[in-house]
């Protein structure tokens, strides 16, 4: 997995390089796969984008956090692996550092979320063996899904960190969340009128029985691959 730990080391050091410019506000780590995602690019390809500004869908998770912060006193992101690796029903790998699981909100087919166990704002917050952990788990997950129904998955990966314009976020939790497209393997799920319209997503499948497809898929690879 080596190629994997590079990216990883990767993507901390343009968080940093990005984040450090006083222009920079929020910097989005994603990647796009597959046709069906829209791409133009037929390869699996990924792409940094460095805001002026907090984005929309980072700034609601952001306020979620410091509100259950402030209510609660403890983090949201931390509450929410505990609440699913006390469920155990929707977890897909769970190892050292990293649990990956098919959240109970799920709002796309087999949507799989990857959080750090330990509280972590983001990706250069991780230390040598929790990035380790993190690609082990990323290998993990994508050859559950290509081996889901025999084809390369298409999906987008975007990465949730911490902003980066100099305020107080250590409520908050990084997280790398998954979004597949295939309902089934010959069926995508298009963002119709409830989910464009109203903002509400549908899903003709349970968390659980969704994560029940990809916990039976077993994984072995080379550590050195």
């Amino acid at each position: 997995m080596t190629h994997l730990h590079n990216l990883i080391d990767v993507w901390a050091d343009r968080f940093v390089e990005l984040g450090g410019r006083p222009e920079v506000d929020y910097v989005l780590v994603f990647e796009n796969r597959g046709d069906a995602v829209g791409v133009t690019l037929h390869h699996p390809h990924g792409q940094i984008y460095a805001y002026p500004f907090i984005p929309p869908l980072p700034a609601r998770e952001l306020a979620a956090s410091r509100d259950h912060f402030e209510r609660h006193g403890r983090c949201l992101g931390c509450d929410v692996v505990a609440e699913e690796r006390s469920a155990a029903r929707r977890i897909v790998h769970d190892d050292q550092h990293f649990v990956a699981f098919v959240p109970f909100f799920a709002r796309f087919p087999f949507e799989v979320h990857i959080f750090p166990k330990a509280h972590r704002t983001a990706l250069t917050d991780l230390d040598r063996d929790e990035r380790r952990s993190l690609a082990r788990t990323l290998k993990t997950v994508l050859m559950k899904y290509d081996a889901l129904w025999g084809f390369p998955l298409p999906y987008m990966m975007v990465q949730h960190a911490r902003p980066t314009d100099g305020g107080d976020h250590g409520h908050f939790h990084f997280h790398i969340e998954f979004y597949p497209l295939h309902r089934t393997a010959t069926k995508l799920k298009y963002l119709a009128g409830s989910e464009t319209g109203a903002g509400t997503f549908i899903v003709d499948a349970t968390a659980e029985s969704m994560a029940e497809k990809l916990q039976a898929i077993p994984v072995r690879f080379d550590e050195a691959g």
